[in-house]
C-alpha cells in the first residue's frame, strides 16, 4: 500500500506539515508495512496554468507547460491513497493554487474531448485544513470541490469541519478540533477505505 501526503504550505515543518505527518503515522499503525511518501509543494517549480486549451487537450492529462507538474502528478498516481494539506492563504499558496488549476483543466479538457477516464477516478483522499486562528471550514470546502473535480474520493468527518482534518493556530495546542489526533484517526481510516475497495493489497 502506497500513500502520498502532500504539503501545499510554502513554509517547511509547519502546521499543515505536522498535521500531513500525523496523518501518514495512522496510516503506519494501521498497516506497518504501508509506503509512506510525504512531499513539499515548495520543492517543485510549477507555472500557472495558461488556458491554452486546444494544446493540453491533445493528450488525456498531458500538459504542455515544461515544469515540475508532471513530476508530482506522477507522484500521485502511483499512490493508492492521498494526503493534501494545504494552510489558509488566499485560499491556497500559488504554487499549489497552480497545481491544482493545472488538473482542473486537464480534467475539463478529458471531458470535452472524450479521452476515456479520469487518471485520479474513485482515487481515495484525506484532506487537511490548517489556518491561522479563522475557522476552517472554508478552506476544506475549496479543497473539497478541488477533489471532486478530479473524481476523487475524499474521505469526510462526521463531526465538524465534516470534509477533512482541519486545525487553527498552533495545531500542537489545538484543543478544540485536535488535527494531530484527528489526523491520526483519519489515516487509519484511509487504510480501511483501501482495503475495502481494493481488497488486501499487496505491501510494497
Amino acid at each position: 500500500m502506497k500513500i502520498l501526503g502532500i504539503v501545499g504550505s510554502m513554509r517547511k515543518n509547519g502546521n499543515t506539515y505536522k498535521v500531513v505527518q500525523s496523518a501518514l503515522e495512522g496510516v503506519r499503525e494501521a498497516d506497518p508495512e504501508a509506503s509512506c511518501e510525504i512531499v513539499n509543494i515548495s520543492d517543485f517549480r510549477i507555472e500557472p496554468c495558461r488556458g491554452c486549451y486546444d494544446q493540453c487537450s491533445s493528450q488525456p492529462y498531458h500538459c504542455v507547460l515544461e515544469d515540475d507538474f508532471a513530476a508530482l502528478c506522477e507522484k500521485m498516481l502511483r499512490g493508492d491513497g492521498l494526503i493534501l494539506g494545504s494552510p489558509k492563504y488566499f485560499p491556497v499558496p500559488a504554487t499549489l493554487t497552480a497545481f491544482m488549476e493545472r488538473l482542473v483543466c486537464l480534467a475539463y479538457s478529458s471531458d470535452v474531448d472524450g479521452m476515456g477516464e479520469h487518471i485520479f477516478k474513485d482515487k481515495p483522499c484525506l484532506l487537511v485544513g490548517v489556518t491561522g486562528g479563522d475557522e476552517p471550514i472554508q478552506l476544506l470546502q475549496h479543497l473539497f470541490h478541488f477533489a471532486l473535480s478530479m473524481r476523487m474520493k475524499p474521505l469526510q468527518l462526521t463531526d465538524y469541519p465534516f470534509y477533512g482534518v482541519g486545525g487553527k493556530g498552533r495545531v500542537t495546542e489545538d484543543e478544540d478540533l485536535k488535527p494531530l489526533e484527528q489526523a491520526r484517526k483519519m489515516g487509519r481510516e484511509l487504510v480501511e477505505v483501501l482495503r475495502e475497495k481494493n481488497g488486501n493489497l499487496p505491501h510494497c
